[in-house]
Formats: structure tokens, sequence, C-alpha cells
């Protein structure tokens, strides 16, 4: 969501997925960058960002930027 990633890129991050699951914004950056995106002051303002979306809900992946990441799912439902 180009909305979502540019609330972030805003605040000086340059890599940024934010994944959408309703009304879940999943945030990934680098895991370099996540004590940054956390930090007093940044975190406020990505949460009152994403939340002026219409996100109900805003989370910091803990695995980080994975490029593809939305398809994990469905290579395990592919899995008998």
């Amino acid at each position: 969501m180009g909305a979502a990633e540019a609330v972030v890129k805003d605040l000086g991050f340059r890599v940024v997925r934010v994944r959408v699951h309703d009304p879940v914004a999943r945030i990934e950056v680098p895991l370099a960058d996540v004590p940054a995106l956390l930090s007093p002051g940044v975190r406020e303002r990505v949460v009152e960002g994403l939340k002026a979306l219409g996100f109900l809900y805003v989370a910091v992946d803990a695995e980080g930027f994975r490029s593809g990441s939305m398809n994990e799912g469905l290579r395990q439902s592919a899995v008998p």
C-alpha cells in the first residue's frame, strides 16, 4: 500500500514494505532499522499516520524486510 509506505518513508526509512492484513498494517524494514522504527517519537508518528489511513492495529514484523513475504502463507497452505 503506497500511502502506508509513504508514512514510514517520510520518516527517513528507505526500505519499507507495509503488508495489509485488514485491519492490521504489518511493517517490514531491514532488521538493522527496527530499533530506529521503534524509537520514541518515531513509533508514535508511524502509528498515528497508519491509523489515520484506517488501520486498527500497527505491527512490526520481527523477521524484518523479506521480498515476497506475503507468499509465505501460500507456500504453507500448499503443503498437505
